[in-house]
């Protein structure tokens, strides 16, 4: 699985058919009634992320009785971005729009984006000093604001609670123990496994699956302290961080603790059915974990090379503004209000798994409350997003360049150098046809 959330196609058909219908009608076309305007908001939020942001809306809505909030809801990756892009292109863009914080760098230097008013967005409580560190400087492009915030959604390690306490795992406060090198985390699969009696302790759905092998990579790399410069003529990295994650990475998968070849859904299947008491998976799991009654946890994926560094992958779900050549003030002014009702209005986002980004919301006594989420929550302060690049992000051609290279040294079919190797080459090909940030 390469995105988030999973939902079923016929909602999935539905929400399509609607959105293209209102795509093809126009959007953001000015007033629905007297006194009242119409806040076009393009989206690609579906199943339980689509129903929690409509609940968000609709609050939304009710607080703003000089507007109305038009939610179009369209095809995740691809045709979403595409359409995106075109609507900005050709002067029908909607008020709003949600894009990845990891498509920032591929949207806003080309003028498909219109920056935000910082001082017009301290009217509404909404500044720097209410997002994390990392949220406020990814959205910043060439010195000006592109995108804000509505959450971060990390890869972490879920555990079940029951099981650990089997294995005699868990401390006073419900916590496994400290997790320092890659043998502590397969001595923590064995001792799973001696629980369970099945094969594997660890689940880590690789296969086929591009997204999921760099969520991992990115997470390990980031604990080197290492990243990618993408912004010269040539592929610029660190040769050992790089090698020494996938190595990892290899090692995990060797058969062990975890599977040699495991898809991303026969590794959630294994973790709700209670085969294995570990899995490495994103945040937006957390529903259909806890739909199930799953006795959960949940912990950061641990740093296992000692270097003290707190990093894992991860990316955000942000508003932007899609350019308008001559947008109407009043309806701008508008869509201002919206995005700060709707991040004052983000505690069901939380529920969804993802830690929101509006760190008042985040202080509160009832986000403190949800568990395992606020178990991670702490992930949100050092998130480690997508290297930036027109090319990069959420859905992209780079995780599946990735996955098809990397996934050949898990299984065994060449070493991690060539590996590495051949991915360093194919960058260099996406670089050299890459629009600058």
């Amino acid at each position: 699985m390469s995105k988030w959330p999973t939902s079923p196609p016929s909602r999935r058909k539905v929400l399509q058919v609607a959105g293209l219908s209102a795509l093809l009608a126009g959007c953001g076309t000015g007033p629905v009634s007297r006194g009242t305007q119409e806040i076009a908001f393009w989206h690609l939020l579906t199943g339980g992320d689509g129903e929690r942001m409509n609940e968000i809306v609709t609050k939304a809505d009710a607080d703003m009785p000089r507007a109305r909030i038009k939610q179009v809801v369209l095809a995740w990756g691809a045709p979403y971005y595409t359409k995106l892009a075109m609507s900005a292109a050709g002067g029908r863009a909607p008020d709003l729009g949600i894009a990845h914080m990891s498509r920032l760098a591929g949207y806003a230097p080309g003028g498909l984006l219109d920056p935000w008013d910082l001082d017009r967005l301290a009217r509404y409580g909404v500044g720097q000093s209410t997002f994390t560190a990392p949220a406020w400087k990814s959205s910043i492009v060439n010195g000006k604001v592109y995108a804000l915030a509505l959450d971060s959604h990390a890869f972490v390690t879920f555990f079940n609670t029951d099981l650990a306490q089997k294995a005699g795992l868990l401390d006073s406060g419900g916590k496994l123990p400290q997790v320092k090198s890659l043998d502590d985390m397969k001595r923590l699969g064995r001792e799973f496994k001696k629980v369970t009696g099945k094969q594997y302790g660890l689940a880590y759905g690789f296969l086929g699956d591009g997204a999921q092998l760099w969520r991992l990579f990115w997470t390990f790399y980031g604990q080197h302290g290492a990243t990618f410069d993408l912004a010269g003529d040539r592929f610029v990295y660190d040769a050992e961080a790089f090698g020494e994650s996938v190595e990892t990475m290899r090692r995990l998968v060797d058969g062990e603790v975890a599977s040699t070849s495991a898809e991303y859904a026969t590794a959630s299947s294994a973790f709700l059915n209670g085969d294995v008491g570990l899995v490495f998976s994103g945040v937006w799991e957390l529903p259909q974990y806890q739909d199930a009654k799953m006795p959960l946890g949940a912990m950061p994926i641990p740093n296992m090379f000692g270097t003290g560094i707190d990093a894992t992958w991860g990316d955000s779900h942000t508003f932007v503004l899609p350019h308008q050549s001559n947008p109407d003030e009043a309806r701008r002014e508008l869509a201002y209000e919206a995005v700060s009702k709707i991040l004052k209005g983000s505690l069901p986002w939380g529920r969804a798994g993802h830690t929101p980004a509006y760190q008042p919301v985040v202080n509160t006594p009832e986000f403190r409350a949800l568990r395992p989420n606020n178990d991670y929550a702490v992930t949100a302060t050092y998130l480690h997003y997508d290297p930036p690049s027109s090319f990069t992000g959420s859905g992209s051609n780079f995780m599946t360049q990735f996955g098809s290279v990397i996934q050949n040294a898990l299984i065994g079919q060449t070493s991690v150098k060539d590996a590495v190797a051949d991915f360093a080459e194919r960058v260099n090909v996406l670089m050299s046809k890459a629009v600058k940030r």
